[in-house]
């Protein structure tokens, strides 16, 4: 198994970039990049939530992940939308409750 470390700083234009190319891997770090770096809160969370509904798995937990990372850095996100798509998610993918879980805590923990 080959690992390799990628650079999750990504600027707002380069992150969007990545999440227009519309391939999962640079989706991916896309929103891993916007949920570690992104100063526009609302524009951050307003683009996991969208990604929440990707039929990829691996797109969907990065969106899940990246939201952990908001709440963490911003101490704020909309809760009345945020825990809602959390828990459609859950339905839709349930390998991922254990990092719907994760994220919880961090929305928990830090707003």
């Amino acid at each position: 198994m080959n690992l390799f470390y990628q650079d999750p700083s990504t600027s707002h234009d380069d992150a969007t970039k990545l999440l227009a190319s519309g391939v999962d891997t640079d989706v991916i770090a896309g929103l891993i990049s916007i949920g570690l770096n992104e100063g526009d809160r609302v524009w951050a969370q307003d683009t996991c939530l969208k990604y929440l509904a990707s039929e990829t798995e691996a797109v969907a937990a990065s969106a899940v992940t990246a939201l952990g990372h908001i709440a963490r850095r911003h101490s704020k996100l909309d809760r009345e939308m945020v825990l809602p798509a959390l828990e459609s998610v859950k339905q839709k993918f349930p390998s991922l409750e254990g990092v719907v879980a994760d994220t919880l805590d961090d929305i928990d923990a830090f707003t």
